[in-house]
């Protein structure tokens, strides 16, 4: 008996097609006009919305909004990871421009390596993605073709040639002090 009364609906309901679904909203609202309508009797209607009246002014609220904008872009100028300093580094165009930055945002063994890198490793090393050059900063497998890992120093015999092209005496004396500095650094500690 019930599905006789659900399939008559369901018909009923489709002789009404579309037209029916677009006015439920209205239904509903009736039906809830119909419920309200003996307690607004009862106890009254409802009170009135307060008026609000904004009292900032939309020119404030721009100035506001680029203050915050300034005060966020100041706070990113600050390189913990030291990604944006060995990128300008390593895309410095001359010795003498590389010789005058601060890397004080990079650790000692990375900024020792990072100071005696030739610049076809300099090149690669900025070309590289920023999660590269974390790895880098953090001593890790980098995975950038032709650039050392920091803190990975393989011995090189006395009568072979560095893998690194060196032009000069004195940039293989002081990459050996160097990083005998560090090894030694790593033994103590």
């Amino acid at each position: 008996m019930f599905s006789r009364i659900a399939a008559a609906i369901a018909r009923a309901i489709a002789a009404m097609g579309k037209d029916f679904w677009a006015s439920l909203p209205a239904i509903g609202r009736t039906i809830d006009g119909v419920i309200e309508w003996p307690f607004r009797m009862l106890f009254g209607g409802a009170a009135p919305m307060p008026h609000y009246e904004p009292t900032v002014t939309k020119p404030g609220i721009i100035e506001e909004f680029k203050e915050a904008r300034r005060a966020a872009a100041s706070l990113h100028t600050v390189d913990p990871s030291g990604i944006d300093t060995v990128r300008k580094y390593c895309n410095a165009k001359s010795r003498t421009v590389r010789d005058g930055m601060d890397l004080s945002a990079i650790r000692d063994d990375a900024r020792v390596l990072l100071l005696t890198m030739g610049d076809d490793e300099l090149a690669a090393l900025g070309r590289a993605g920023p999660g590269q050059i974390k790895k880098f900063v953090d001593g890790r497998q980098h995975g950038v073709d032709g650039v050392p890992v920091v803190g990975v120093h393989a011995p090189i015999p006395a009568n072979d040639r560095s893998p690194r092209s060196s032009l000069d005496h004195r940039r293989w004396k002081t990459e050996a002090l160097l990083k005998r500095d560090i090894e030694n650094r790593f033994k103590l500690g």
